[in-house]
């Protein structure tokens, strides 16, 4: 069987499919317009399993030649070479027609934001309780890798927990050969403005996001704007589809951002208690409203992966009674900056970060508002280290603790490789200044 990767890309999914595939001795081939450099040791790890390459463009006798492509999530359904294929694949529309999941109840997580920490605070609960529980999806956990777990070992699990972009929506949509499996559980957390650069309208955006909910489900959550919609495209009772914000959770704190991942976890019949215990070994994920540490009084909050300018302003009160030096900016996703005013105005300080995005719209934003800023910078350590600079002054001025906030509310490819490389840059950069201070 010949099978050729139709983007290696840089979050793993394309080494994770390659992978797959070699381990069961087919033959691999991977074309991606990057260049060998841009992958580092992901292209001689890979030769060794056997796959070979074609980099810095596509040709159309390798899609003539697969018998199965791999498509990338990125990569447009409307692409000229998807046209030459054979057979065409995804990681979810692969893994969901795995036999063994046949008894594993599945939890499936959209929504513009919030998404990656719902699936994280779920898995992290039912793994507490004792369930064998595994998560994958957006968050750059590929279901290949979770095909290769359920094959290699023989193993069948309890939960799968499912994070989807609207983009892994569409491919599931056009590429689910089969019918869909059943859902335990479906849910939205909310709707917002995003990917205005690769949608034709915010119409398209939403029915992406819906067709979830098109389907066999046990139960559907979604914010009470939505429930109407959802109720006519599937066939659950009224009791069946809930308010995902719904709730008074007194012991929750400011950790708001986990009211739908207790929702969906009650629909399971495990109690709050229960669920409230799980919070105290939890983490967080990374990227997203992420502590960093904290340098005299001053902490570092990571959210690197707020790149719409609404999660800013959700991300910025979280920490309403602190000061909050923000850094933000980056790269144009055709959206507008407006969403994140309120947090403009109250912030301590604004560093930006430079980026089309924040020369097009931020800027002119803030001149009409008649807000300064420090900016921009090309460089994370030095956006970092002006922020650090006046929210220490602000300390030593006020008393109030402060925080430097990574919340960009843009894309992030004009300076970074991706979100998460802008946040591996600003915790480097918080280790680099910690490094230089005698604490």
């Amino acid at each position: 069987m010949k099978v050729l990767i139709f983007g290696l890309g840089l979050n793993g999914g394309g080494f994770e499919a390659a992978t797959y595939f070699l381990k069961r001795k087919y033959e691999v081939r991977i074309t991606d317009l990057k260049s060998k450099s841009s992958f580092g040791k992901v292209i001689s790890k890979l030769e060794s399993l056997g796959a070979s390459f074609i980099l810095g463009e596509h040709r159309e006798e390798d899609f003539l030649w697969a018998d199965i492509v791999v498509k990338n999530t990125v990569i447009l359904p409307s692409n000229k070479y998807l046209l030459l294929a054979k057979e065409i694949i995804t990681d979810f529309s692969f893994l969901f027609d795995n036999y063994r999941l046949i008894n594993t109840k599945l939890i499936i997580i959209t929504g513009t934001k919030g998404k990656t920490t719902t699936t994280s605070f779920i898995t992290h609960t039912l793994k507490h309780i004792g369930y064998k529980v595994k998560m994958c999806g957006n968050m750059g956990i590929s279901a290949f890798r979770i095909a290769r777990y359920l094959d290699d070992y023989d193993k069948q699990l309890n939960y799968l927990v499912c994070e989807f972009s609207s983009w892994q929506l569409r491919d599931l949509k056009l590429y689910m050969n089969l019918e869909m499996p059943f859902i335990e559980v479906a849910a939205i957390t909310n709707i917002m403005e995003d990917h205005q650069n690769t949608y034709e309208n915010m119409n398209h955006y939403i029915s992406d996001k819906l067709f979830l909910f098109n389907h066999k489900i046990n139960y559907a959550l979604c914010p009470k704007t939505l429930m109407a919609q959802i109720k006519k495209t599937s066939v659950l009772k009224r009791r069946k589809i809930i308010d995902i914000n719904s709730g008074k959770y007194e012991k929750i704190g400011t950790q708001l951002e986990l009211i739908p991942a207790f929702n969906v976890l009650k629909t399971q019949k495990i109690n709050e208690k229960t669920i409230y215990e799980t919070i105290k070994t939890y983490k967080g994920v990374p990227h997203r409203i992420q502590w960093i540490g904290t340098i005299h009084h001053v902490s570092f909050v990571n959210d690197s992966a707020a790149t719409i300018s609404e999660a800013v302003q959700f991300s910025f009160f979280h920490f309403t009674y602190f000061g909050v030096n923000l850094i933000c900016g980056g790269t144009d996703k055709n959206l507008k900056a407006n969403g994140m005013i309120e947090a403009l105005k109250e912030s301590n300080s604004l560093t930006l970060l430079d980026g089309s995005f924040t020369q097009n719209k931020l800027i002119p934003l803030l001149k009409e508002l008649g807000l300064s800023y420090n900016g921009p910078f090309t460089s994370m350590r030095k956006a970092t280290r002006c922020a650090f600079k006046i929210a220490k002054e602000k300390y030593e001025d006020t008393k109030v603790e402060q925080i430097v906030l990574l919340s960009p509310g843009a894309s992030s490819f004009d300076l970074f490789i991706n979100e998460f490389d802008r946040g591996t840059k600003f915790r480097e950069s918080f280790r680099a200044i910690r490094g230089k201070i005698d604490i």
